[in-house]
């Protein structure tokens, strides 16, 4: 982010100083690129993976923090590329090729001007117009032009989108659906300034060009209005929020944490991962949890956290949810009951078993849950003989602590109440 936050470079100029949230911000970046490579490189089938990042609010690249100097995203996505593809070379006996393109964007000048200028004094100057690519534009007016440069790559089209805006509206939903409709395997790291947009909600907005861009119309306005009469109501209007980015974007998988700025808890932000396979969320989800305690997430522990039942007291049971040991136990113990009701509930209907891909799938969006902390309650229904788990082959699952995506649930014994409720109600 730049410009709008005192974010500016101009070569020779003094460096901007680097809020802490921010740097957080960049170590999620980081992590994640090496993680995404990672996942992709464990095949040893594998002989190459083509991707593309894209960082469309790259600013200068390079900032003063705490007397000294950091790196920003640009700097830091190329070290954490060089860093796994040494790691993954390392760990293979037979070659793999990670051919990685970079595209930066800034709208102003003066940071490209910097960012090209940091780039060749680190030695990266002759890889600018190879597999680094500089683009002065706003992120939206190139859009197009970076969604067909990833489909001549190769038929994968696998590519991370860093959209890490000031403000709300910037990045519109109608170019974020078209990069999930046109890309294979995209995904979207989007900065949403949530509180920004809450807090200057007013009639004057109705009809405004910044609402259109995340296709909040006057009768969206017009409801959310309403809902500041309510008790509760900024966090009625982020689920609805929420629930509204859900649908108009066109991803499937969804992983939204709060951020809190230094200075005050009225500009609170949303990073949110939008991406179409269940493996990309499980990988962004474990950043969160091993990063404890720099993200929030507002809601209740487990399954079904982030939505809201309009007849319920909407602060009921919300408890703001730091990464650490406590979030997880709390975590654990929710998805234990809820994952019984909810196989309770489909043996009553009369359903079949489910994979835990399904389970996941139709339940994460909504929660911080992760593949283990699934596994974890899937091992304690077990023990208590409330459930029956078999893989692929037909084979039970006795003693593994770890399921296979495609493992089969269901329940072992006729629809009466899991006897996880009676031990917990002891």
């Amino acid at each position: 982010m730049a410009g709008n936050l005192g974010y500016d470079w101009i070569v020779g100029g003094s460096l901007p100083e680097l809020g802490r949230h921010s740097a957080a911000k960049h170590e999620i970046f980081d992590a994640y690129v090496g993680a995404y490579i990672r996942t992709l490189t464990k095949s040893h089938r594998t002989r190459a993976l083509n991707l593309t990042i894209v960082d469309g609010f790259c600013g200068g690249g390079r900032y003063t923090l705490d007397g000294g100097q950091v790196d920003g995203s640009p700097l830091r996505m190329l070290a954490a590329v060089d860093r796994v593809r040494a790691e993954v070379a390392a760990a293979r006996t037979r070659g793999i090729a990670i051919n990685v393109d970079f595209v930066f964007v800034d709208a102003n000048r003066n940071h490209i001007d910097f960012l090209r200028d940091l780039l060749e004094s680190e030695g990266h100057g002759s890889r600018i117009g190879r597999d680094i690519h500089i683009i002065t534009s706003k992120f939206e007016e190139v859009a197009g032009d970076v969604i067909a440069r990833i489909q001549a790559r190769g038929r994968a089209h696998r590519s991370l989108f860093f959209l890490d805006q000031y403000g709300w509206s910037s990045v519109t939903f109608a170019t974020i659906r078209k990069i999930m409709a046109a890309l294979q395997n995209p995904e979207v790291v989007l900065t949403f300034m949530v509180d920004h947009l809450v807090n200057l909600l007013n009639d004057r907005m109705i009809d405004t060009a910044g609402l259109a861009a995340v296709d909040l119309g006057r009768s969206d306005v017009q409801d959310m209005l309403q809902m500041k009469q309510m008790r509760g109501w900024k966090r009625f209007i982020q689920n609805t929020l929420y629930e509204h980015i859900q649908r108009n974007t066109g991803a499937d998988y969804y992983t939204p944490f709060f951020i809190h700025p230094e200075g005050g808890s009225n500009r609170d932000y949303w990073l949110l991962h939008l991406s179409k396979h269940h493996s990309a969320r499980e990988e962004m989800g474990k950043i969160h949890w091993g990063m404890e305690n720099t993200f929030e997430h507002f809601g209740r522990a487990g399954f079904n956290s982030l939505g809201f039942n309009p007849s319920e007291d909407v602060r009921k049971d919300m408890l703001d949810f730091g990464f650490n040991d406590n979030a997880r136990t709390r975590s654990e113990n929710a998805v234990v009951d809820q994952l019984a009701r909810m196989l309770h509930a489909r043996a009553v209907a009369g359903k079949g078993p489910l994979t835990k891909k399904e389970l996941f799938a139709s339940h994460c969006n909504e929660a911080p849950v992760i593949g283990e902390l699934v596994d974890a309650a899937l091992a304690e229904l077990r023990k208590a003989q409330d459930v029956i788990i078999t893989g692929k082959d037909g084979a039970l699952r006795r003693s593994v602590k770890t399921f296979a995506w495609d493992d089969e649930i269901k329940v072992s014994r006729e629809p009466g109440l899991f006897s996880v409720f009676d031990q917990r109600a002891a």
